[in-house]
């Protein structure tokens, strides 16, 4: 029956999953695998696999009300010229609901470079030449957004092939979540941009009056931040600091949001 979902397909879900977590540490490598890879999975003409941000647009240019900023980067695959793919990476002042996305109250508060509080609106739009599927990932203020088409002369697709791509999007989703756990636990995460730098410094082998060439700042300013990161991890020494924030590979599939946006 058409909405039964076959074992193989099924198989064949993990067995990506497996992959992209493999590829995990680099956004630009992971994403174009996968929509290639889901393309011959599913037989269709084109997949799109994208993470959307939401920005308080510039005041001196948002001249309609509810306009938003919206940061849209992933990749694209049509299957055209051995598998083509296409880097997507959009930044424009739109509604948030023609992405299919709903603004969460207090995000009129955020400023201009914060992320936008928000949830997908449609978490799956199943249809017989398209499946839309969202994921929400609260803790990078980003919704991840994965787009399936198929040609008008070609067969549609099923039930299943609906379900076979969510149960894709949630267990891509699962590893998302568990990064978001990894990250909670760790203090040397989410620093202020200047700590990072002076932590990143720090652990490249760099000395204070090095890291104020670096930077640009007052030997003082870098002092004054190497006691906030041992404040900040409970540390008393370099030594003790550089122990604590040892970075160790992860293969976790990483976002855009890692590079600049």
């Amino acid at each position: 029956m058409q909405d039964r979902l076959k074992l193989r397909d099924v198989r064949a879900v993990f067995r990506l999953i497996g992959e992209v977590r493999e590829l995990g540490a680099d956004p630009t490598r992971w994403r174009q695998h996968m929509v290639r890879q889901l393309r011959k999975l599913m037989g269709a003409a084109v997949v799109v696999s994208s993470e959307v941000h939401l920005r308080q647009p510039d005041a001196a240019n948002a001249s309609t009300e509810g306009l938003m900023r919206i940061i849209d980067v992933g990749w694209g695959c049509d299957g055209s010229d051995d598998d083509r793919v296409w880097e997507i990476r959009g930044d424009s002042l739109a509604r948030p609901e023609a992405y299919m996305l709903a603004l969460l109250p207090g995000a009129a508060q955020s400023d201009a470079e914060a992320p936008a509080p928000m949830k997908p609106t449609t978490p799956l739009r199943e249809g017989k030449r398209f499946i839309f599927s969202q994921y929400p990932l609260p803790h990078l203020g980003a919704v991840d957004q994965l787009g399936v088409h198929q040609q008008m002369e070609s067969e549609p697709f099923t039930p299943a092939q609906q379900r076979l791509i969510r149960l894709f999007h949630v267990e891509l989703g699962r590893l998302w979540r568990r990064d978001a756990l990894r990250i909670a636990r760790d203090p040397a995460k989410q620093l202020a941009p200047r700590l990072a730098q002076t932590l990143a410094a720090l652990q490249a082998g760099a000395s204070e009056k090095q890291i104020s060439h670096q930077l640009g700042i007052s030997p003082h300013t870098v002092h004054n931040y190497v006691k906030a990161l041992h404040q900040r991890l409970g540390v008393s020494s370099r030594g003790e600091l550089l122990a604590k924030t040892h970075q160790t590979e992860s293969f976790l599939p990483k976002l855009s949001v890692d590079r600049k946006v």
